[in-house]
């Protein structure tokens, strides 16, 4: 059903007045409630700022949609995946709307309290207030604290009620966090009830006062494995200045860390630790009670970068079937490939290209290659940048799942999280300038903050707010000394006053690790990629250079028609078209040679960094295929311009001078070829790859003796002119006495001498004193061989080059949109 269609169906109302959310089950009419909360945030906040006693009208009214509707969103191919997350249609609209637990008996500690399994059930519980009733078991979450109350922890189990004597307050989405004696209506209150994030009540002080936090903080036990530690981590940046300075932390199997930066380099520092993609200065990381090394990590974290570049000329199923190849698990079959393919919401899109594919898609896709690897530990890198709020919900709550299911841990970074994905995670570490500002259970950061007297205010996200308190000011010189002493009274306190580590117990066994490819494993998956995995696109690319060479071959015959006939060698028509097809008209075709090297450079680079490949496996199978199929485009440049000069047919009408000419034409294209290559991998621009490799080719056409006569050149540089090498192979044969003969076309003129009338004959063109007058009378019989020590050469240079250079090219923006 398109967009037209569900346009349509939606339907508006004025919302009533009474709150009968805890009379009846929910509706379809009550699913976009946070959407209308999150529509007239603004309208609430503006009377709120502007002290207005009646508050306006909302602007929309309940969002409301037929249960007909909501079906037929969910069985879209875009956005109906067919995964247990999407098998509740009251639980994900989208990918999104996961629903908030109240805290039970039966929640571990550090539990987000998420479960979708149970939509729409009631569930009594005897609550400790008088006015404890059955509220419903599950909550929409969204940013309102409007019932957020303060349960101690040992009665984290009873449900909090909800009053029915205010049934309008002052606004439907406004939130009055200092209110501590009156419980208020939560009709469109979309906040998961949650006691970590509340204190025991007080009158007269508001909730989140200092005041109200009797219980001291304790550390979560993580004795199950995979535990992750760091100890008093310190590293550097790539530009050598600290940017770790002594971080703390811990995550255990089934949890979820969050790690808040105040910048996105020092996050990404954090977590390439984790996964081992850095090395660390001073400190230890225990991995179930073992110190490991940089390198045991990185055999065993599965990492995810934000930079998630795919090949773009691969589907989505033939990118999964390509990673499972080089990286999948042991235990990983194709079976559970296409599980994981469904269960993010990739089945209907699995036979589109990649760069076809949306941000999310993308992304998610990215996530199910890493998956492959059946690893028990999983770093992921701003998981959630670019994505709406739809997906960035999924993503989040598939992976919190992902953990539980599997006792698997997962490091991400997130900058910053909205509250409802806050809620989702199990730990939280906040940093600032490589120090640990907080590093617990996410249901004790607010509580720690209050204590140290900076409760998170009414109407602020708590992840907004603190990562705002943690983050140097430099608007003035005075805000600058102000938050910059802040910070480190908060390290400060940190260091101090957070809770130790937890005690890992005795060594255990360290998780699997992930499985590395051989190099017949990846000859075979790159030749697979090439040979069938990339087509009809690659065989698209390779039509589309063979009508360009044949076009520009024309071109050149249009040009030399049929200087075979042409008996005034002074012209030199013959060696003309030599210089122009070997010198001159091959250029476009080099330059999308150098243009396809830096096209698909960022995601080699990429793949290589990822350990899908090594670097000369692939420099190698990229030459090997790459040159078989530029001969074809070669050939097919050289044959039709040299048929068109009528010179196939010279001397002997066997063709013999066309297999020279392809032969030999052939060795010099291959060889400008490879030099063009080989820049393109040097140069980080291309244009800069053009500019060089113009240059050393400029050189050796002109060393050819046609532009500049090979007399006037220094010895030396005549002897290494690839150019001089080929023409003096194959002008020789063209001008030999035989074939001027028979360009022999002139009538004998008549002389009267003493009455007899004799014939003077007729001169035949000179060849070799054409071929003199250029320095290229001599035929070169090694000429063969130097040009293939030559391509030799330049191939051994490129792969030196490629081997040793390695360039981090910025990902480009996706132009493609998050949604279709």
């Amino acid at each position: 059903m398109g967009s037209e269609a569900w346009e349509l169906e939606r339907r508006y109302s004025v919302p009533g007045a009474l709150d009968t959310r805890g009379l009846e089950p929910p509706a379809s009419e009550d699913l976009h409630a946070w959407s209308i909360y999150r529509q007239n945030l603004n309208s609430d906040f503006t009377d709120s700022a502007l002290g207005s006693a009646e508050k306006s009208p909302l602007p929309y009214g309940n969002f409301q949609l037929r249960d007909s509707t909501v079906q037929s969103i969910l069985r879209h191919p875009r956005y109906g995946p067919k995964s247990p997350l999407a098998s509740n249609s009251y639980t994900y609209l989208k990918f999104g709307l996961p629903r908030v637990l109240p805290p039970s008996s039966r929640n571990r500690d550090g539990s987000s309290g998420y479960d979708s399994s149970e939509e729409g059930r009631r569930v009594s519980h005897a609550g400790t207030s008088a006015h404890g009733t059955s509220a419903m078991r599950s909550a929409r979450s969204d940013p309102d604290f409007r019932h957020v109350h303060i349960v101690p922890r040992e009665h984290a189990h009873s449900q909090l009620t909800v009053s029915r004597e205010n049934p309008r307050l002052r606004s439907v989405s406004e939130a009055n966090l200092l209110h501590g004696g009156v419980r208020m209506n939560r009709r469109h209150s979309i906040a998961p009830i949650d006691p970590g994030y509340g204190v025991h009540e007080s009158r007269g002080h508001g909730i989140l006062g200092p005041e109200s936090y009797t219980l001291p903080l304790r550390p979560v036990p993580c004795l199950q494995h995979p535990h992750l530690q760091l100890r008093g981590v310190e590293a550097s940046g790539s530009d050598g200045l600290p940017l770790l300075r002594g971080i703390t932390l811990e995550v255990g199997a089934t949890e979820v860390l969050a790690i808040m930066a105040t910048t996105e380099k020092e996050g990404k520092q954090i977590v390439e630790t984790v996964a081992g993609r850095k090395r660390i200065k001073r400190g230890d990381i225990l991995l179930n009670g073992r110190s490991v090394s940089y390198r045991t990590l990185r055999s065993r974290v599965a990492y995810l970068s934000t930079e998630n570049s795919l090949s773009p000329g691969l589907t989505a199923q033939q990118t999964l079937s390509f990673y499972m190849l080089l990286r999948g698990g042991p235990n990983t079959s194709k079976l559970e490939a296409e599980a994981i393919l469904q269960e993010l919401g990739l089945e209907a899109t699995k036979h589109c290209l990649v760069n076809s594919l949306t941000t999310s898609e993308a992304k998610r896709l990215a996530l199910a290659c890493r998956l492959l690897q059946d690893s028990h530990i999983l770093a992921l890198d701003r998981p959630t940048h670019g994505l709406d709020i739809f997906d960035a919900f999924f993503m989040v709550e598939y992976l919190r799942q992902w953990a539980g299911r599997g006792q698997r841990l997962v490091v991400l970074t997130l900058h910053p999280p909205t509250y409802e994905i806050l809620t989702m995670v199990s730990r939280v570490a906040l940093t600032s300038g490589g120090r640990i500002m907080y590093s617990g259970p996410r249901r004790d950061m607010l509580p720690y903050f209050a204590l140290a007297e900076f409760p998170c205010p009414p109407f602020k996200n708590p992840s907004d707010y603190y990562l705002d308190l943690v983050t140097l000011d430099d608007l003035s010189a005075e805000a600058m000394l102000e938050s910059s002493q802040r910070i480190d009274h908060l390290a400060e306190l940190a260091r101090t006053r957070l809770p130790g580590l937890s005690d890992p117990g005795p060594p255990g066994a360290l998780p699997p690790s992930i499985s590395s490819p051989n190099i017949f494993s990846q000859i075979y998956a790159l030749l697979l990629r090439t040979l069938i995995y990339s087509q009809p696109w690659t065989l698209t690319r390779l039509l589309r250079k063979i009508v360009i060479s044949a076009s520009l071959s024309i071109l050149l015959g249009a040009i030399f028609w049929d200087v075979s006939g042409d008996s005034n060698l002074y012209l030199r028509d013959r060696v003309g078209f030599h210089y122009a097809s070997l010198g001159i008209f091959f250029w476009p075709l080099t330059l999308i040679a150098i243009c396809e090297v830096a096209d698909c450079r960022s995601n080699v680079e990429r793949d290589i960094k990822d350990g899908l490949y090594g670097r000369f496996v692939y420099i190698l199978m990229e030459l090997l295929c790459g040159v078989v199929s530029w001969c074809v485009v070669y050939l097919i440049y050289l044959a039709p311009g040299y048929a068109m000069s009528g010179l196939h047919l010279v001397p002997d009408e066997n063709l013999t001078s066309l297999w020279n000419y392809l032969g030999i034409g052939l060795l010099y294209l291959i060889l400008q070829h490879l030099i063009c290559i080989l820049f393109a991998h040097t140069c980080k621009w291309t244009y800069l790859a053009s500019l060089f490799a113009g240059i050393v080719i400029g050189e050796m056409t002109l060393a050819g003796g046609v532009t500049l006569h090979l007399e006037n050149l220094p010895g030396w540089y005549q002897k290494i002119s690839p150019m001089q090498w080929s023409l003096s192979l194959l002008l020789p044969p063209l001008h030999q006495t035989e074939v001027m003969n028979k360009l022999t076309n002139c009538k004998p003129k008549q002389i009267q001498r003493q009455d007899i009338i004799v014939q003077a004959a007729c001169e035949p063109p000179d060849g070799a004193l054409a071929l003199y007058e250029i320095a290229l009378h001599k035929f070169n019989v090694r000429g063969e061989l130097w040009l293939g020590i030559g391509i030799t050469i330049v191939s051994v240079l490129v792969i030196l080059v490629f081997l040793c250079i390695r360039y981090t090219t910025p990902k480009r923006l996706r132009s493609a949109p998050n949604k279709p």
